[in-house]
C-alpha cells in the first residue's frame, strides 16, 4: 500500500508540474511581443513556486520509492539503468530550472522576446527547449517500464539526448524565425 500511494503521489506531483510548465510555455509564446507586465511577472513567480513545490515533492518521493526499491529488492534494484538515467534527466531539469529563473527570464523583463538580440533569444530558445524535453523525457521514463533493466545508462541516456536535439533545432529555428518577424515589427511600430 505504501508504495502505491508514493506512486500517486509522484504521479500527481509530475501532473502539476508538468501542466504548469506547458501552460506557462504557452502563455510565454503569446506574450513574445510584450515587455513583461506586473500580473504576467507575477504569473511566472507563481508557477515558479508551484513547480518548486511539486519538483521538490517529486525529489522526495523518487527517493522514497527507491529507498522502498532497496529495501525490498537489495542492491539489485539499484543496478537499473533506466533508474539513473531519470535521475539525471530530473537533476538537469532542476538545475535548468533555476537557469531559466535566474538568467532566462529576467531578459523578458528588459524587452519583448521578438526584440532580444540574437543571443537573448537563442539563449531563451535553448533554456526553454531543455526544460520541455526534460520534463516529458522523464516523464515518459516513469511509465517505461519495459525499459528497467534492459536498457543501459548510455542507451537512455542517448534517446534522450537525440530528443534533446531535436527539440534545440526547433527551438532555434522558432528563435530565429521570431527574431526576424520582430525587426519587421519594430520598423512598422505595430503589434
Amino acid at each position: 500500500m505504501l508504495k502505491m500511494l508514493l506512486v500517486y503521489g509522484h504521479l500527481i506531483a509530475t501532473c502539476i508540474a508538468l501542466g504548469r510548465v506547458l501552460q506557462a510555455d504557452q502563455k510565454l509564446w503569446s506574450w513574445r511581443k510584450d515587455v513583461l507586465s506586473e500580473v504576467q511577472r507575477e504569473y511566472l513567480e507563481e508557477t515558479q513556486k508551484i513547480v518548486t513545490l511539486a519538483l521538490l515533492a517529486l525529489w522526495g518521493s523518487g527517493l522514497l520509492l527507491v529507498l522502498q526499491g532497496y529495501l525490498y529488492e537489495g542492491s539489485a534494484y539499484l543496478l537499473n539503468q533506466k533508474l539513473w538515467a531519470k535521475v539525471s534527466v530530473v537533476a538537469l531539469l532542476s538545475l535548468n530550472g533555476v537557469l531559466l529563473h535566474r538568467i532566462g527570464f529576467p531578459l523578458l523583463q528588459k524587452a519583448p522576446f521578438v526584440l532580444l538580440r540574437n543571443s537573448g533569444r537563442t539563449r531563451l530558445a535553448l533554456l526553454g527547449a531543455l526544460s520541455m524535453s526534460s520534463w516529458l523525457f522523464a516523464a515518459f521514463l516513469g511509465v517505461a517500464r519495459a525499459w528497467n533493466h534492459v536498457l543501459p545508462y548510455l542507451h537512455v541516456m542517448g534517446a534522450f539526448a537525440l530528443f534533446l536535439l531535436v527539440a534545440c533545432v526547433v527551438a532555434l529555428i522558432v528563435a530565429s524565425a521570431a527574431g526576424v518577424r520582430g525587426d519587421e515589427w519594430s520598423r512598422t511600430g505595430s503589434k
